[in-house]
């Protein structure tokens, strides 16, 4: 074959130029720290080293997530705990109330300062975070959950939970609605409401369960929350009747209820449709059942239970008022009976002028501390024996219930800290990981460019000797 003088250069020139090829590759291995530069090093290794760099990232987003939510969770707690040292502050409150030495001006400084925990209270429920969102909102976040005062408190938040995803198949909450902290603390029914008489009651008849004289009934859906009802009964003297009126009252029982506030809240029409006294015209007229009577301002109901109207001898009666049904004793023996007056031939089971009370809870556990503030400042006809008791009630329900909630919470920043732990390991299998498919062996990659070094100079050297030769140099 002919070898002309440029296919010497030509290969000479690519010798070297390989050789300075594989000494810069072997160099940016060296300064980069990666073996594989290029997809074309190693295509597998590369691929691989994408796919676990894709998941390193996720896996960093998620423990950036499990931070956001281990904060937000703790600001959770937090409020949560407040809310707790508020409600037992409150409770020792309720306790000392019972306390029968008070007077009424000792009283109205503890409604004083029952007043200032609902505020602190009413504030913790309206909590936002660090970028000005309601906690307690549900997913309406940029509406402030709570509006109200003491004349009672309504949410208006959602059922949402607001999440972030904290790994591949956990979605954590890091919110939680209002409803579930602050409202639904306690069941409505025959336990959560209860009936008090007044200690200057003078008959044998006292209230409660399984006796004549009880709810025996609650309906859930229309029963007044964070209601009081105040009844009263009236007997008149059997001696003193009038006979020329002999169908005027001998026997009624009063009620008047009282809203979160301590005020007289009126029957309005829907109120007395709603209890079935409807006529059935249009627009609705109202049609008072047999012996029920309303008075002129429309803040009590009477019911007379007058013998023409009503069977003696019957009891209990009932009594329909607002989805409670009342179990009210007849009485049918008043005293005195056909004896002189102010002889006493039995003991009554009513006497005229017996008062009882029936504390009605809200499901709200800020309407229930309004509620009994104003117990404290306008008690009612049972004083604050039936003021305590629906305060210890109520409040004991909604510590129950931030317990429970906060074991929610509890468990859930332990599974943040595990998160955030397992997140760690796998960050360290990733790097391994990618160490092993992408990190370059110095030593190998030294060895190899001292040996790419020997070679370009040897190529350097055989090329100038190469080209050194020509006839012309032996011409002379």
């Amino acid at each position: 074959m002919r070898v002309s003088t440029n296919m010497i250069y030509d290969r000479g020139v690519g010798s070297i130029q390989q050789q300075w090829k594989s000494i810069l590759h072997t160099q940016q291995q060296v300064a980069s720290g990666r073996r594989v530069l290029t997809p074309a090093d190693d295509p597998i290794a590369a691929a691989r080293a994408l796919e676990i760099g894709q998941s390193k990232a996720v896996n960093s987003q998620f423990s950036v997530n499990t931070g956001y939510a281990d904060d937000a969770l703790k600001l959770l707690d937090s409020r949560l705990g407040s809310a707790g040292d508020v409600l037992h502050y409150v409770r020792e409150r309720a306790v000392q109330a019972g306390n029968g030495a008070l007077a009424a001006e000792d009283l109205r400084y503890m409604a004083t300062d029952m007043k200032a925990q609902f505020d602190a209270m009413l504030a913790l429920a309206n909590s936002q975070d660090g970028v000005g969102e309601y906690i307690f909102g549900g997913y309406r976040s940029q509406q402030q959950p709570y509006s109200g005062g003491l004349a009672g408190v309504e949410y208006k938040g959602d059922q949402g939970e607001r999440t972030i995803q904290v790994s591949a198949s956990r979605y954590m909450p890091i919110s939680l609605p209002g409803s579930g902290v602050f409202d639904k603390t306690l069941v409505l029914g025959m336990e959560s409401v209860n009936m008090f008489g007044a200690l200057s009651n003078k008959g044998e008849m006292n209230p409660g369960p399984s006796k004549p004289f009880a709810v025996s009934a609650v309906d859930a859906q229309s029963v007044r929350q964070a209601t009081r009802y105040q009844i009263e009964y009236k007997q008149r003297d059997p001696a003193n009747l009038s006979v020329a009126d002999p169908a005027s009252p001998r026997k009624e029982y009063v009620v008047q209820r009282l809203g979160v506030d301590g005020k007289a809240v009126p029957w309005t029409n829907d109120d007395l449709i709603a209890l079935g006294w409807s006529n059935g015209a249009t627009p609705p007229g109202l049609a008072l059942p047999t012996g029920y009577s309303l008075s002129t301002d429309r803040t009590t109901i009477t019911l007379n239970l007058d013998p023409t109207l009503h069977i003696p001898g019957t009891p209990p009666t009932t009594l329909n008022i607002d989805g409670l049904t009342i179990d009210i004793p007849d009485d049918p023996v008043p005293n005195p009976v056909d004896a002189p007056q102010g002889a006493r031939l039995t003991k009554d089971e009513m006497v005229d002028g017996d008062r009882f009370e029936i504390f009605v809870p809200s499901t709200n556990l800020l309407n229930n501390m309004a509620m009994f503030a104003s117990a404290l400042e306008k008690p009612g006809v049972s004083g604050m024996t039936g003021a305590v008791a629906f305060a210890l009630e109520t409040f004991d329900a909604g510590q129950e219930n931030l317990l429970k909630v906060r074991a929610q919470i509890g468990s859930q920043l332990t599974e943040t800290e595990a998160l955030t732990s397992l997140g760690g390991d796998l960050d360290l299998q990733y790097a391994a990981t990618l160490s092993g498919l992408q990190d370059v062996d110095y030593a190998d990659a030294i060895s190899r460019l001292t040996q790419q070094q020997t070679y370009l100079q040897a190529a350097q050297q055989s090329f100038m000797r190469v080209s050194g030769l020509s006839l012309f140099n032996y011409l002379s």
